[in-house]
């Protein structure tokens, strides 16, 4: 080869390197055949003695470029390497004739220097030039050529590719050299790119620049559970595809990550412990696993719906307090109606619900408890009165009273109001400031809303006015 054309090839490699785009991420595919078709030019560059017997017949190729086109059928082993068997057409002149027509062959191997979807390559191969018609006589002479080129992916389908090749032949004195410009197109006819090369085309590869699995799309799936590391909510750890690839060792379809009870199967409304009765208690908290019962109940039942669980409860079919142990108190004096021997009258647990003479006498109407006119004062002449019963409250230690005030329908009714509650306070007051418990005593006026007798009279009226003792139940 003369020393210009490899000058030549060389600075054609070496804009193809410099002019080339920075490689892409995607790649040619691999394991795929392709045909092709190019066009361009052969030229005759040194002396080429082709036809039989020509030199001495005083004939040879015309030294100038011709037109040219031919097909190839390539395949493409991986991104980066082909092989290719092509033809040319390939009409050219003698010195004294312009019909002269030869084919050309080829196999060649094609090598990308660098990866991506623009690629600049090399290429180099064998093959023969067959004349088939023309005044040199039927010949053929086998070639060698060499070549540099750029070849782009524009489709995932589809490459264009331009390249330059010198082909070295057997000529008059040395080897000769046919210049040839070619341009073309390559179709893939299977596989499509995979530039991570993890068999998924990049189309359909979730996670194209990374190696994956099919299971995930594509994408990588470090714990192998087939769910892929982006949507794996437990990359780390092998799990259900269901649940987003978390585990769930008891299986009850809650995530050990949000399972209460990882180890023992449960309802979701339990946040995954198990319930066997249930009724939205845990086993675990459940003070009767095995009968269904109530949440605030520790998940035992109530049938009297008393609020007390029915193994707690001494009467669990009839509704009680809790003083009664659940037992009907209708009185509300914490004696039992099946024990009391007053269940309509609140009385004192001592006297089995029954109410003493000496308490008797301090419940109802008090009389000899007075106050100043229109105002709280308790007169003098009430002292008495009500320092028998600070007698009687210390006597029965049990006794709870609450303090009733009332007056008559005279005057403004919330100034009544409030005159009945400060009248029954201030006795509240002296019983407490005589040494009753405060927590014994309770005081409430009300005031002209509950008359004992008409207003219409002024007995009716002083009969209105007054202070009321009633004992308080449990």
């Amino acid at each position: 080869m003369h020393a210009s054309h490899i000058l030549a090839l060389g600075a054609l490699g070496l804009a193809a390197g410099l002019f080339t785009p920075a490689p892409a991420h995607a790649e040619f595919p691999e394991a795929t055949l392709y045909p092709g078709l190019h066009g361009g030019a052969n030229g005759v560059l040194r002396e080429w003695d082709f036809g039989i017997n020509a030199r001495e017949r005083g004939l040879r190729a015309d030294t100038s470029f011709y037109g040219m086109g031919g097909l190839r059928l390539g395949y493409q082993v991986n991104p980066r390497l082909a092989v290719e068997l092509g033809g040319s057409f390939l009409p050219f002149s003698s010195v004294e004739n312009e019909g002269d027509t030869a084919l050309e062959y080829d196999l060649d191997a094609l090598y990308h220097v660098l990866e991506g979807d623009w690629a600049p390559y090399v290429l180099g191969g064998v093959g023969g030039y067959h004349l088939v018609s023309g005044d040199l006589t039927a010949d053929f002479d086998p070639t060698v050529h060499l070549a540099v080129g750029l070849r782009g992916l524009v489709l995932p389908w589809m490459a264009v590719r331009v390249e330059v090749r010198d082909v070295m032949s057997d000529g008059f004195n040395q080897v000769s050299n046919n210049l040839e410009m070619r341009g073309g197109l390559d179709f893939f006819l299977a596989g499509k790119p995979d530039r991570d090369k993890d068999g998924f085309s990049d189309e359909e590869d979730r996670c194209p620049d990374r190696p994956g699995v099919e299971s995930a799309q594509g994408c990588p799936d470090a714990d192998g559970d087939g769910v892929g590391d982006l949507t794996d909510a437990c990359p780390d750890l092998a799990g259900n595809p269901d649940l987003d690839g978390c585990p769930d060792e008891d299986n009850d379809g809650i995530p050990d990550k949000d399972d209460a009870c990882p180890h023992r199967p449960g309802p979701q409304k339990t946040d995954g412990c198990p319930d066997t009765d249930g009724d939205g208690v845990i086993d675990k908290n459940d003070a009767c696993p095995d009968v269904p019962g109530k949440i605030g109940l520790k998940g035992c039942p109530d049938q009297d719906d008393d609020g007390i669980a029915d193994g707690d409860d001494a009467c669990p079919q009839r509704p009680g307090p809790q003083c009664t142990k659940g037992c009907p108190d209708r009185d509300g004096d914490g004696v039992a109606d099946d024990e009391d021997k007053c269940p309509d009258v609140t009385g004192l647990k001592q006297f089995q619900g029954c109410v003493p003479d000496a308490v008797k006498k301090f419940t109802g109407a008090i009389k000899g408890i007075t106050f100043e006119t229109g105002k709280a004062n308790i007169r003098k002449t009430s002292y008495n009165t009500l320092d028998k019963a600070v007698a009687v409250m210390a006597q029965f230690p049990e006794l709870k009273l609450a303090i009733e005030g009332h007056t008559d329908d005279r005057g403004d009714d919330a100034f009544n109001m409030k005159l009945s509650d400060d009248r029954a306070n201030a006795v509240r007051d002296y019983l407490v400031n005589k040494g009753v418990d405060p927590a014994r005593l309770k005081a409430q006026g009300f005031g002209e809303t509950k008359p004992t007798a008409a207003n219409k009279t002024a007995t009716g009226r002083a009969e209105n006015r007054r202070i009321e003792f009633t004992i308080i139940g449990e």
